[in-house]
């Protein structure tokens, strides 16, 4: 596992425990972590919003618009939120691989974590697979 992985386990971790005080910091955070994707990935990270367009969506307290952008268009998404306060994410990156699914009480963590774990299934299954392209 290269520690571009650990990267998002860590912040897939760091959704599930609440580790965030705010969405913003887990956008950043994941923005970060996706600015230094390895190059046999930036095929499925490289179309999301830029640092400039998320830090418009966060002046405007956009955070799920900012979260949906940094996830980026060419993945299926699917955020519901219950009137209890519970939100549950669910991120498609590609037809072959498991989709991501994630719940928190806040919708654009719950998207953010769901993304993480897409991205990991992917690459595990990449590595299972023995391939090398995305």
């Amino acid at each position: 596992m290269s520690l571009w992985e650990t990267k998002i386990l860590t912040f897939v971790d760091s959704c599930s425990a609440g580790s965030f005080e705010t969405s913003d910091d887990a956008i950043w955070a994941l923005a970060a972590i996706l600015d230094e994707a390895p190059p046999e990935v930036a095929p499925i990270v490289s179309q999301r919003a830029d640092n400039d367009r998320l830090t418009e969506l966060l002046d405007v307290d956009a955070q799920i618009n900012a979260a949906i952008e940094l996830v980026g268009p060419t993945c299926g998404i699917l955020l519901t939120s219950s009137p209890i306060g519970s939100s549950s994410g669910l991120v498609k990156i590609i037809d072959e691989v498991e989709e991501g699914n994630f719940f928190a009480s806040d919708p654009a963590i719950a998207l953010l974590g769901a993304y993480g774990r897409a991205l990991v299934a992917i690459l595990a299954t990449v590595r299972i697979t023995g391939g090398t392209t995305l």
